[in-house]
């Protein structure tokens, strides 16, 4: 191609009328063709109006702040007076608002963010890309980044989750939630961390995890519980049996001295109902056990019998009373 043709190309980018392409062409021109690169730098500098010098040094500055960041400009590096006056003409309106820089470079978007939901009276199940497994429990949510494990292996929980993870020693997994996050390199472990609860848990099945939370920071052992307190800010740890935590894979509900009314909360994500309180002093009466999660009606029913408590059923939206 004729040199003025390159002209009438860099010319047509100037006014935001090149195409594709022509656009490609330039760039392959700019990147390894010096005479061109002369050519069109004299022909800009021609072309350039002036600057007062406080605006030049600051463009300055910020140009080459730019293009020293790990990238390669299509640009060869000029001598300042000539950079300059490039980015007199990167300042002129019909110029586009990325400068030649960014026009000149791969622009790297950031990486899409994907995100699994089991909504009320759901569960839902995922396969990661390292091979990690983890099923959410219902009215939770799990996100990740389309680059997941290229470049780390970070998942985002807003609910709660079980997680069986693969072994890899150059990149950690990590679940983020809200008040704490849990670490581990080959393990499997549940997180409960509903962003409306006072309280966020992690139980180790297998392996080991760190839990931070805020500063603090535990390893946990197999079958040890972690639980951060988000009211009075501490990080407790107690030995449980870790496999009941999880009874909700199997559709069951393992409650450990829980208050009805958290049993309640419980209650209303897995089955989607509404439940109510219609006598106050039933709100904290505590109970311990495995509830068949079958069916609201069942576990309402063996609630009743463990319990001075009766419902009274409305569709989705339950009452529960105190019995006199």
């Amino acid at each position: 191609m004729e040199d003025n043709q390159y002209i009438r190309l860099f010319e047509k980018y100037l006014r935001k009328e090149i195409s594709e392409p022509e656009l490609q062409l330039l760039a392959g021109a700019l990147r390894n063709n010096a005479r061109i690169q002369s050519i069109l730098d004299n022909e800009l500098m021609n072309a350039s109006p002036e600057m007062d010098e406080e605006m030049s040094k600051l463009l300055f500055a910020s140009i080459h702040a730019s293009i020293s960041h790990k990238k390669r400009p299509f640009f060869p590096v000029m001598d300042w007076k000539k950079t300059l006056r490039w980015a007199a003409v990167i300042m002129l309106p019909f110029i586009s608002a990325f400068s030649v820089y960014f026009l000149m470079t791969n622009h790297i978007e950031e990486p899409a963010l994907i995100t699994i939901t089991a909504d009320k009276g759901e569960k839902a199940s995922i396969v990661l890309a390292d091979g990690s497994r983890a099923w959410l429990n219902s009215e939770s949510t799990l996100s990740y980044n389309e680059t997941f494990s290229r470049k780390n292996r970070n998942v985002y929980l807003s609910g709660e989750a079980f997680f069986e993870v693969a072994k890899d020693t150059k990149y950690p997994f990590t679940v983020k939630t809200k008040e704490m996050d849990i670490e581990a390199l080959g393990t499997s472990f549940n997180v409960t961390a509903y962003d409306n609860s006072q309280l966020f848990s992690s139980v180790l099945l297998e392996g080991k995890v760190r839990v931070t939370a805020h500063g603090l920071e535990h390893v946990l052992e197999k079958n040890e519980r972690a639980i951060y307190n988000k009211i009075d800010g501490t990080l407790t740890t107690d030995m449980v049996y870790a496999s009941y935590f999880t009874e909700w894979k199997n559709g069951n509900l393992y409650f450990q001295n829980n208050s009805l009314e958290e049993i309640a909360i419980t209650l209303s994500r897995v089955f989607n109902v509404d439940i109510r309180f219609a006598s106050d002093e039933l709100r904290a009466l505590r109970f311990s056990g495995t509830l068949c999660s079958s069916s609201i009606i069942n576990t309402l029913d063996l609630l009743t019998l463990t319990s001075p408590m009766y419902y009274k059923m409305n569709g989705t939206t339950i009452e529960l009373y105190y019995k006199k």
